[in-house]
């Protein structure tokens, strides 16, 4: 949290149970009381956090993975990406995820943005990166994943993809030009 929020928006008690302990992800149950009497009864996506990387070439096109995403029923089109280990360091876990997703390393990475996700259900944040100065590889992607490595302009992507986290990292890209 920033820290600015007005008195009384925190709960004044939270009671909580672990419904599901996942391999990427808890649920939680949590009771809530805030100092005005409202009471909440919610299930939350307790999650490690995720990171995504706008790698960009030096003709200016991002580098893109396409899969198949089981939950949308459909093959994306996203930035590589890879959720986070419990206390991993989010710059070591986009480094590793592009290697193991595209193959390519990048010489200089700077922060882009953090965000909340799907802050109404899930406590997972995802921090972006810039990674330019890219080096080609052969990518090492994880047992259960089928990626194919296509590149694009940030202005293609924002027509062409649906995922939310390459449609932010492509549209900050855009603004900073």
């Amino acid at each position: 949290m920033s820290g600015a929020e007005p008195d009384g928006w925190r709960p004044l008690r939270e009671r909580s149970q672990v419904l599901l302990r996942g391999r990427v992800f808890d649920v939680v149950a949590s009771q809530l009381e805030f100092p005005s009497g409202l009471r909440q009864d919610l299930w939350v996506v307790e999650h490690p956090g995720a990171v995504g990387i706008a790698a960009l070439t030096d003709a200016g096109e991002l580098l893109l993975v396409r899969q198949y995403r089981h939950s949308a029923r459909e093959t994306t089109l996203e930035i590589p990406a890879g959720r986070l280990e419990r206390g991993e360091d989010p710059l070591a876990a986009a480094q590793r995820e592009l290697a193991e997703e595209t193959g390519w390393r990048a010489r200089s990475w700077r922060p882009l943005r953090r965000y909340l996700a799907a802050s109404g259900f899930s406590s997972e944040r995802i921090t972006l990166f810039v990674a330019r100065g890219l080096e080609p590889g052969a990518p090492n992607p994880d047992e259960d994943e089928e990626l194919a490595v296509v590149r694009m302009t940030p202005e293609r992507v924002l027509a062409e993809s649906s995922d939310a986290k390459t449609l932010i990292a492509a549209g900050l890209l855009l603004l900073e030009r």
